[in-house]
This record gives C-alpha cells, sequence and structure tokens, in this order.
C-alpha cells in the first residue's frame, strides 16, 4: 500500500513540475502548415479571404512574384482592402467627389502599396524571434520591422502566446511612431515561399493609403520627406536648410519631382531618376523657372535607408553656378 501511495505521489509531482515549467516552443501555439502550391495559388485557394486582393494584386503587376519568385507575404484579408477604400472614400466625400470602387483606383498605388508586404527570400517564423526581431526592407522599399512579440492573455501578463508583428516603421527609428499589426496565421509554407495572414482589423497601407490613392505613384514617391542641405551662392554665401519638408511626386515609374534646393518660391523644381544601380540624374523638371539645374557630382538613392544623396548645381541670375548638396530623407515624424 505505502508503495502504490509513493508511485502516485511521485507522478502528481512530474504533473506539476511539467506544468510549472516555462513553454517557450512558440511555434507550437501559432498554426503552421503546409501547402503544396505557390504563394499565389494558396491565396486562390481562399476567395473567401483573399479574392480582392489578388485582383488588385495583378493590377500592381505583383502576381507574377508571388507565382514564380521567392517570396514571403504578409497577406492582408479582403476586409483589410475594404476598409481602406473606405477610409479613401471619406476623404472624397470631403472633397464633395463620388465614391470609388477599388478597380477605379490606380495600377501604380496598388504597386506601391501591396509591395510593401511583400518581402524577397524566405523568411519563417523564428527569423523574427530575439529582442529587436529583424528589419527588413520591402518591394515597396520601405523599411519594415518584423518581430515576435508575446500578446497578454485576458488577466494574465506574460502568460499570452507569441505572435509576428509588422510595423511600418513610419520612417523613424522609434517604436512609439511605428504604425503595426499582427499576423493571425504564420508559417504556412509554400513551393516558393512563406505566407502570414493578417488580422482583419488592419487597414491596407497602414496610414498612408489615402494619400496614395489621391494620384499617380512610383516607388520613390512620398507626400512628405525631410531635406538637409547647403547651397553656395555664386557670390560665395552659402545658405542652409534643415528639416526642410519635400514633396516627392511621382512622374514615371523610376522618376521624380521636387522642389530644388530651397527655392519653391522663385518655382526651381527639379527631376531626380533613380537608375537600376541606384544612381540618380538630377534635371530641371518642365516649366521650371531654372532650365540650368543638373548633377555637380555623384548622386545616389540609398534603398534601404530610404536616403538621395545629392550634389547638383544650377546657374543664378548672373550666370553664376550655384553648388548645393542635399540629403533628402524619408521621415513621417520630425523627431525631436
Amino acid at each position: 500500500m505505502q508503495g502504490k501511495i509513493s508511485t502516485v505521489l511521485l507522478l502528481l509531482c512530474c504533473v506539476v513540475v511539467a506544468s510549472c515549467k516555462k513553454d517557450n516552443t512558440y511555434r507550437a501555439a501559432v498554426p503552421e502548415d503546409t501547402y503544396a502550391g505557390t504563394v499565389y495559388e494558396y491565396l486562390q485557394s481562399q476567395p473567401g479571404n483573399f479574392k480582392n486582393v489578388l485582383l488588385m494584386l495583378e493590377k500592381g503587376g505583383l502576381a507574377t512574384v508571388l507565382k514564380k519568385d521567392t517570396v514571403t507575404v504578409f497577406a492582408p484579408t479582403d476586409q483589410s482592402l475594404n476598409a481602406a477604400l473606405e477610409a479613401y472614400n471619406v476623404y472624397l466625400k470631403t472633397l464633395s467627389s463620388p465614391p470609388v470602387t477599388l478597380n477605379d483606383i490606380d495600377s501604380s498605388t496598388w504597386r506601391c502599396v501591396l509591395a510593401n508586404y511583400l518581402f524577397k527570400g524566405n523568411w519563417e517564423m523564428e527569423s523574427f524571434a530575439g529582442q529587436d526581431g529583424r528589419t527588413l526592407t520591402s518591394m515597396g522599399l520601405r523599411a519594415m520591422d518584423i518581430r515576435l512579440v508575446q500578446r497578454p492573455a485576458a488577466g494574465a501578463a506574460g502568460l499570452g502566446s507569441e505572435v509576428v508583428r509588422l510595423s511600418s516603421m513610419n520612417g523613424s527609428r522609434f517604436i512609439k511612431y511605428w504604425l503595426s499589426t499582427f499576423a493571425t496565421t504564420s508559417d504556412i509554407h509554400a513551393t516558393n515561399g512563406m505566407v502570414y495572414i493578417l488580422e482583419s482589423k488592419h487597414v491596407v497601407g497602414f496610414n498612408t493609403f489615402v494619400t496614395k490613392a489621391a494620384a499617380y505613384q512610383n516607388l520613390y514617391s512620398e507626400e512628405k520627406t525631410f531635406a538637409d542641405g547647403a547651397v553656395t551662392l555664386g557670390n560665395g554665401v552659402v545658405n542652409l536648410w534643415n528639416f526642410y519638408p519635400k514633396k516627392l511626386k511621382a512622374i514615371d515609374a523610376n522618376t521624380v519631382e521636387t522642389e530644388a534646393a530651397n527655392k519653391l518660391a522663385d518655382d526651381y523644381r527639379m527631376l531626380l531618376t533613380i537608375h537600376a544601380d541606384n544612381k540618380i540624374t538630377v534635371s530641371s523638371a518642365p516649366g521650371s523657372a531654372n532650365a540650368t539645374i543638373k548633377n555637380n557630382g555623384l548622386c545616389l538613392f540609398d534603398p534601404i535607408g530610404q536616403t538621395y544623396t545629392l550634389n547638383y548645381s544650377y546657374k543664378d541670375s548672373n550666370d553664376k553656378d550655384c553648388t548645393v548638396t542635399e540629403v533628402i530623407r524619408y521621415i513621417a515624424i520630425r523627431e525631436q
């Protein structure tokens, strides 16, 4: 009898120890699956969630990537797409403009918005473990922070499951300025990559869809960037500017138009054409009050930092050279 009691107590102790031991195998808490088809075919197999998303990926010219390239997609649902459209129609109403449909929005908008949910390579969930996760540049050329975080269980902080958080870094290194959403399903292994499904309450485009839908876009265009620069005038005087706001307006697939130096009041406008090697050609924009704007040294675009390093010049009214050095950065929030 005493031996039986000892055996029972030993078994109970084992159960207690096992239940108290912290489980760090987060992958077991998140759905994981294998799909015998491409990333595109997986999304296509769930028309209730991704029918319109796939149509807009097609319209934006991104569907081929999901079919043929090795790619990781953080897939928003049709519900997230409709939320973005609703926000845009609310904006149009303030302009007394009629509402639009998803298909009314230009293909360039869909390309630059949805490309920020696509990443080259095969990124499994464990790739985002660790305190700082991982910062990846999306196929839309924006810095995105991806990391495993713990979502607290109701009334039990620290006991929730770990999920993948996708954050648009919003041009900032500070988390408080980031815009985030979570994957409700992770680590779906397709034949050419990985699929993560985002929560349905996410709004496609984070906070950029309304401005992106309002005009033609390319991967380089932004409603607001900030510039630091200096111009040495023909008389030797140096003028400086810091955190000077500039809009980068899309002209074609690889060209944006913006203000030259800090001369918007004088209608000095220039074109920045970004080439495949990330070198930039600077030229005067059509109709610019100054038609002499041109490269004056190496000009480069950094796709990781979303930074334009420029060296250019123009002639003043006395036909003297004015030389400009300038750095334009995508910084959505002016950080103090």
